[in-house]
Parts: C-alpha cells; structure tokens; sequence
C-alpha cells in the first residue's frame, strides 16, 4: 500500500482522495472543514484541517512517509510554495501539483515538478475524440 498526501479537498482532491482511499492509505489536508466533511462516509482515509503552509501540519499529515504528494488547492502559488518544501525538506520523490494559470505552467516545470492542468487535459481528451 502507498502513502499517499493529498493538500487540497475542492471537486480533484476529493475525487482523488476518495478513489485512492479504497486501496491506498490517504491522507487529505484542507482548510476547509465543510470541504473535508464533503469527503463523507465512503473515505476511508485520515483528513486534517488545517494550513499546509505549516511545517507542522505537513509532518502531522506523515510528509516524511509520503510516497506520492498531490497539491490540488485552487492556488498556484501556494501549490508551488508547498511542493518545493515537500521536495527539498522532506524528500519526498514524487510531487504533483495542480496549475490553474496557463502562463505559470512553463515556470513551475522549470522547477522540475510533475504538473497538471485541467485546461490541458481536457484539450487532449477532446481532441481524441476526433480522430
């Protein structure tokens, strides 16, 4: 079983978070304690409210453990301030994080890190659909 950190409970960190808990062994931190309730009975994983800006949160959530860390807030910014201390302090090898703007996607893979963005994504299914 892998452990797995998810930061960020909107529609993909839920999705994620209540997918991989039925095999994997899932942790999802948030802010927002509606958006982590929002996870129900089917989640079969540990939530933590709190601010993942906060070392302390990230070693409560098990960073040091970590084998896979999404970060899937709805802020660019703080998914790439989050993702350069989950990969510099705590090692952790495989780090993916959610990119909302276009323009910054280019800066944060300059960084090395696995990115992901929704407006890509879907552009690749549509287009498949034509061929």
């Amino acid at each position: 079983m892998k452990y797995i950190l998810i930061v960020g409970c909107g529609k993909s960190g839920k999705g994620l978070g209540l997918e991989l808990s039925k095999t994997e062994n899932v942790v999802v931190v948030d802010r927002s304690l509606r958006s982590l309730d929002s996870l129900g009975d089917d989640f079969n994983g540990k939530k933590i409210w709190a601010d993942a800006m906060d070392t302390n949160t990230l070693e409560q959530a098990g960073v040091k453990e970590a084998d896979v860390v999404f970060l899937l807030t709805g802020n660019d910014n703080l998914n790439l301030v989050v993702s350069k201390v989950v990969k510099r302090k705590y090692g952790v090898k495989k780090v993916v994080l959610q990119v909302n703007d276009i323009a910054k996607e280019k800066i944060f893979k300059e960084e090395g890190l696995n990115i992901i963005n929704r407006t890509n994504l879907i552009v690749e299914v549509l287009n498949k659909c034509i061929s």
